[in-house]
C-alpha cells in the first residue's frame, strides 16, 4: 500500500511538473534534502582512532601529507534514509520504501577557508576494501589549485549480480562498509548500510546537496562552492553513467534549479562493457551490451568519459558524440598503452602502496586477500604512458568547461583494424590521445611477445591484464634519431604540443621531459 501511494504520488508530482518545472526542482531539492537527518562531525582523530582512507598513511608510499600543503582533513558521519528504485522511460520509480542508513565523508579542504577556489571534486568510494583513485591521481592538482576533496561511502555491493569480488576463502570482509568497521569497530560502530545497494544513487543526490546547502551541519557551510565535479574509475565509473542515465542527475537540484554536480569524469567505464552499467536495485536483470539504457544521457552537466585499450579491446559501438552544446556536452578520451587503472597513480608500485591496503594490511587484514600483483614479478618495467598525466589535464578540461564554458580540446578515436586495435610499425596504438611515447617511441607498449621470461606472460581476464615497456634497441634508436640529443629535442616539442594543446599541464610537461633525459641516457 505504501509503495502504491509513493508511486501515485510521484505520477501526479510530474504532472504537475509540466507546467512549473523550476518549481518543481525546487520542491524535490527540499524534499530530498529532508531525508538527510544528521551530518555529525568533525569525528575526532588521535592515538589508537585514525580515519579509514587517510591521505597520510606512514608506510604507504602512495599517500601524502597534507599540512605541507596547507589542508586539513576531517570525517563527518551523515545519517538519513533512502530509497531504491526501478527503471522507467520518465524517470526512476519507487521501488521500496525508504531504508535508514548511517555513512561517512572524507573532506580534505584548505586550511585556510579564504584559499578556497570554489571547485568541490565528489568521489563516491569504491565499494571494494576503499578504493579511491581519483584522489590518488588528483591530489597535487587540486590542493594547488585551492580545490575542496569530499570522498563519500555510497555502499558495500556485497548483494545483487554487481557485488564485489569475493575470495573463495575469504577471512575478512570486502565492502566498504563492512572493511571500514572491521578496521575500527568503535570508531565506526555507527555505520548502518542496508542490504539493499540501491539506495546509493539517491544516497549520493543527497549527500552533494547537502554540500551546497546553507544548512548548520553541512561541513562546508560559509563556502562559496561554485561547481561540484564528480569523478570515479571502473565500478565509481560505470555507478556515474546509471546515476546520469537513470534520471538521478535529473532529480538532484538545488533550490535555484540548477544541477547539484555540474560535471562528470566517467573513468575506465565502457557502455559496451559488461561492467559498464550497474543494476540500479539488487535483484534488476543484466542491463545487456547495447541496451538503449546504456546509451550516455543528454543532460545539463559537462562529461568527459575516459577509457584505456583495455575497454576497447573488450568491445565498442557507437558512442555519445563529442558536443559543446549546453545540453550533452560531451568528450569521449581513449587512451592507448595503458590498461584499466595500472597506470593511473604509479605503475612501479603495487596496490599494497595504496593508504587504505597499508591501513589494512597494518592491521593484520589477511594478505591473500590483497594480490601482488604478478606484473612485478617480470623483470620487464610496466608501460609507463603517463595515464595519470592525461587524467589530470582531463580533469583541468573539466573544470574550465564548467567555470567559463571552455571547450576542451577533441581526440580521435583508437583507431580499429577490424574488432582489434589498429598499430603502427612499433607495434603501439595508433590514434586516440598520441601521447610522446607513440609519436618518438624508445619502446613498444603491449604484452611480452617472446618466451625466456615466462613470468611476463601472465594471462588474465580483464581487468588484471598489464602491458609492459618492451624497449627498442639501440641499433633501432640510432637508425631512428641519430643521436640522443635529437631524440631529446623531438620529444620536448612533443611534450609542448600536448601542454599547448591542453592534453598536458605544464607541471606535468616538465616531469616527463626529465624523464626522457634518464630513459635517453639509459637505453642509447
Amino acid at each position: 500500500m505504501e509503495i502504491g501511494i509513493l508511486r501515485d504520488k510521484g505520477t501526479r508530482m510530474k504532472q504537475f511538473c509540466a507546467g512549473m518545472v523550476m518549481a518543481c526542482l525546487a520542491l524535490l531539492a527540499t524534499q530530498a534534502s529532508a531525508q538527510i537527518s544528521s551530518v555529525e562531525g568533525p569525528v575526532p582523530t588521535g592515538p589508537g582512532s585514525s580515519i579509514f582512507i587517510a591521505a597520510d598513511v606512514p608506510g604507504a608510499r602512495l599517500s601524502i601529507p597534507l599540512t605541507p600543503y596547507g589542508y586539513v582533513e576531517e570525517e563527518y558521519f551523515v545519517k538519513g534514509t533512502a530509497a531504491a528504485y526501478t527503471h522507467s522511460p520518465s524517470g526512476p520509480n519507487v521501488l521500496r520504501a525508504k531504508f535508514p542508513y548511517t555513512t561517512r565523508i572524507i573532506v580534505r579542504r584548505p586550511a585556510d577557508p579564504k584559499r578556497f577556489s570554489g571547485v568541490v571534486h565528489f568521489e563516491p568510494i569504491h565499494p571494494t576494501q576503499g578504493y579511491v583513485g581519483h584522489w590518488m591521481v588528483l591530489d597535487r592538482y587540486l590542493m594547488s589549485r585551492g580545490d575542496i576533496y569530499v570522498a563519500a561511502g555510497v555502499g558495500d555491493a556485497d548483494k545483487g549480480w554487481s557485488g564485489s569480488p569475493h575470495n573463495p576463502k575469504e577471512s575478512a570482509p570486502v565492502g566498504s562498509h563492512s572493511v571500514t568497521k572491521w578496521f575500527d569497530p568503535l570508531r565506526y560502530s555507527a555505520l548502518q548500510w542496508p542490504e539493499e545497494e540501491g539506495i546509493r544513487y539517491e544516497v549520493m543526490a543527497d549527500i552533494g546537496r547537502k554540500l551546497r546547502s546553507d544548512d548548520k551541519d553541512n561541513p562546508l557551510r560559509g563556502m562559496s562552492v561554485k561547481a561540484m565535479l564528480v569523478g570515479g574509475w571502473s565500478y565509481t565509473g560505470s555507478f556515474q553513467r546509471v546515476f546520469i542515465n537513470e534520471g538521478f542527475h535529473d532529480r538532484a537540484r538545488l533550490a535555484n534549479g540548477r544541477p547539484v554536480f555540474d560535471g562528470y569524469l566517467i573513468g575506465v567505464s565502457s557502455q559496451w562493457n559488461d561492467p559498464g552499467y550497474l543494476p540500479l536495485y539488487n535483484d534488476e536483470p543484466f542491463v545487456p551490451v547495447g541496451d538503449a539504457r546504456r546509451n550516455l544521457k543528454k543532460t545539463d552537466a559537462r562529461v568527459i568519459e575516459f577509457l584505456t585499450e583495455s575497454e576497447v579491446d573488450l568491445g565498442t559501438g557507437p558512442q555519445a558524440p563529442d558536443s559543446d552544446e549546453r545540453l550533452g556536452g560531451h568528450r569521449l578520451y581513449e587512451l592507448g598503452g595503458v590498461i584499466h587503472v595500472a597506470n593511473l597513480a604509479d605503475p612501479t608500485l603495487s596496490e599494497r602502496e595504496e593508504p587504505a591496503v597499508a591501513q589494512l594490511l597494518q592491521r593484520g587484514y589477511p594478505l591473500k586477500q590483497v594480490p601482488e600483483e604478478p606484473v612485478f614479478s617480470c623483470p620487464i618495467a610496466q608501460s609507463d604512458i603517463p595515464e595519470g598525466a592525461f587524467v589530470r589535464a582531463a580533469v583541468d578540461n573539466l573544470r574550465r568547461w564548467v567555470l567559463d564554458g571552455q571547450a576542451p580540446p577533441r581526440a580521435e578515436s583508437l583507431a580499429l583494424n577490424g574488432k582489434k586495435l589498429a598499430r603502427d610499425e612499433v607495434g603501439n596504438p595508433k590514434g586516440g590521445i598520441r601521447a610522446a611515447e607513440f609519436v618518438v617511441p624508445l619502446a613498444r607498449y603491449g604484452r611480452y611477445e617472446g618466451s625466456d621470461k615466462p613470468s611476463c606472460r601472465e594471462d588474465r581476464p580483464y581487468p588484471f591484464v598489464f602491458l609492459l615497456r618492451n624497449e627498442l634497441y639501440p641499433q633501432e634508436l640510432y637508425r631512428r634519431y641519430q643521436s640522443p640529443r635529437h631524440y631529446l629535442d623531438l620529444y620536448d616539442s612533443e611534450i609542448d604540443r600536448l601542454v599547448r594543446q591542453r592534453w598536458l599541464l605544464p607541471e606535468d610537461g616538465l616531469r616527463l621531459k626529465a624523464k626522457a633525459i634518464e630513459d635517453t641516457a639509459r637505453q642509447f
